[in-house]
Formats: C-alpha cells, structure tokens, sequence
C-alpha cells in the first residue's frame, strides 16, 4: 500500500463502525434513542442502560483488546522466530496461559484476577523461554513449530490430568472458561485488562528497531549496534503478556494471533514495525469485533473459520514461491 496511514485510518474508522455496531445489535437491538439515553442519561431507560453498560461496553472492551492483543502477540513470534507460521496458539503459548489459569481455578494457586493473570504470563513466557532455548539446536524453523505444537500437547495433558482430579465446581468453571468468550469480561475488570495491554504494547514498542531488523538475523542486528539478548527478552515479554492477558479475560482464542500479521503483510506490503503494529492491532481488534456478532456459534469456532484458510494461503504462498525458485 502506497499509503499506510491512510490505511491505517480506514482500519481505525471501521474498527469504530463494528464497535458501534456491538452496542446496537444483539439478542435484543437497541435504537439509537435508547443507546444514546442509555450513555448520557441512564437512569432514563434502566433496561437498556443495564444491557448497554454490563454486556455490551464490556464485550467490546474485550473484543477490542483481546484482538488487538492477539495480533500483535503474534507479530512479534512470527518476527522473532522468523517463521511464518509462529503465532501464540501453534507455538503453545496460549497453552502455557492456560495451564496458568488452570493451577489458579482447578488446583487452588493464587486467588482472584490478578493472581490468575499472574499466572497465565508466567505460564507463557514459560513455554516461550523454552521454545527459545530449543531455537538455539534447531536448523530449520518447521522443527521450531513441532516444538512448539508438542510443548501444547504436553501442557494439554497437564491439564486434563488437573480436571481430572479436581471438583465438580470447579471443572465446571473452568470448562467454561476454556470456550473463549468475550462475554465474560465486567466492566470492572476492563481497567486491568487495558493495563495489562498497555503494558505489553510499550514493551514491543521498546524494541520496534530490533524488530525490523530481526527478520535479517541476530548477527546483522548486532552489526547495527543493537543488543540482540535483552531486546528479544523485552519483546518477547511483552508478547507473552498480551497473549496471557487476553487468554485470562477472554479464554484461549486459536487461529487471531497467526492469521492477523499475514493479513497486515498482504494489505500494506511492509516490513516496517512502525507501520506493521499499529496495523496488527486495528486488524486484530476488527477480526474479534467481527467474530463477536456470531453469538450463536463458540468463538473459537468462529475464529477458526477466519483463522485456517489464511494458514492454507501462508502454505500454498510459500509453497508457489519455492516452486517458482526452482524453475528460474
């Protein structure tokens, strides 16, 4: 795109377009006259001040920073592990966080949100550290990923085991938990989940110059006077923190953090994080805004049927560029 702000502006509009849409409709449509009274006059129309302000304010807080958590979490694994296909559920760090909120509500550790949330990020920047110490013994990135899938499958067999032993009431929590929703997210909650946000986004953005040259590896960064180590420990901390909070608030959510950043590269044709971050924010946030108004199917159903045919195009993609090497 010759023009990424302007992009970037119509991303943004028609977050606010889908965003304005989720206060409108739902199982019961709201008109703009009770919206508006609901906003700036509440206690005119209780019913739809009640619906406005405890399901659907929250629920766009939540598609807004689940999506946009999501997206750039899987920026940033793609960027760093310099594969394609890197993203916070195929790399098991979305397992990682939900081993941590399993230990929380299944084996009684920490109390609360922000002990849960505690223990969804050191959980996956757990599996995340573990994926990097491999990295160092691994010559080709698929190997990487089958690291990854079975650091999951490990961790998934931890957690059966934990529902297993545990009681009825909480099995029950946590099963539910577990659907991904972004209607379990309060009012009450939001400041957190935006500080947790917050947080991991400026982290990323204090390593914005390691990430763009990342993708030519670490001894050409290292060449351009960029410490390589702790850099990638701040980036990746930060990737670790947006994917733990948004698995916390919202449950884990496959497919958003591998499918957005392939959908920024194909809309704006840049490799510039500056341009790439916001993009994979806005994308993030308007695929989960979108996924959010199929209230009748799971979200991850939903996010599923978005997220797959964008792998299938990463793999044919990368496929017909091999193909084509060879024959030139």
């Amino acid at each position: 795109m010759r023009h990424p702000v302007l992009g970037l502006v119509v991303l943004f509009f028609l977050v606010l377009l889908f965003a304005g849409g989720t206060l409108f409709w739902g199982p019961t449509d709201l008109s703009f006259q009770r919206v508006w009274s609901a906003l700036f006059f509440p206690g005119s129309d209780v019913s739809a001040t009640q619906i406005l302000w405890e399901l659907r304010m929250p629920r766009v807080f939540a598609g807004l920073f689940a999506g946009a958590s999501l997206g750039l979490s899987g920026l940033v694994l793609q960027s760093v592990f310099r594969n394609p296909l890197a993203g916070p559920f195929v790399l098991g760090v979305s397992s990682g966080a939900s081993l941590g909120v399993a230990l929380v509500l299944l084996a009684g550790f920490g109390r609360g949100s922000l002990g849960i949330l505690s223990a969804a990020a050191m959980g996956a920047f757990g599996v995340i550290f573990l994926v990097l110490f491999c990295s160092k013994f691994l010559e080709h990135s698929v190997s990487l990923l089958i690291v990854g899938l079975m650091l999951g499958y490990l961790i998934d067999a931890i957690v059966s085991l934990l529902m297993y032993f545990s009681d009825a009431e909480s099995l029950r929590g946590f099963v539910t938990w577990g659907m991904g929703s972004f209607s379990r997210l309060t009012l009450l909650e939001t400041p957190r989940f935006a500080g947790v946000f917050f947080v991991g986004l400026a982290l990323i953005l204090a390593g914005i110059r390691y990430l763009n040259v990342v993708r030519l590896g670490d001894a050409f960064a290292e060449s351009l006077g960029i410490a390589v180590r702790p850099y990638r420990l701040i980036v990746l901390a930060g990737a670790s923190l947006l994917a733990a909070g948004a698995t916390v608030y919202c449950g884990p959510i496959s497919f958003l953090g591998l499918a957005v950043p392939h959908l920024a590269y194909g809309i704006f044709r840049s490799s510039n994080h500056r341009v790439l971050i916001p993009a994979c924010a806005l994308l993030g946030a308007l695929l989960a805004l979108m996924a959010g108004w199929i209230t009748e199917i799971p979200l991850n159903a939903v996010t599923s049927l978005l997220g797959v045919p964008v792998v299938l195009w990463v793999l044919l993609a990368s496929r017909h560029r091999r193909s084509g090497g060879v024959r030139g």
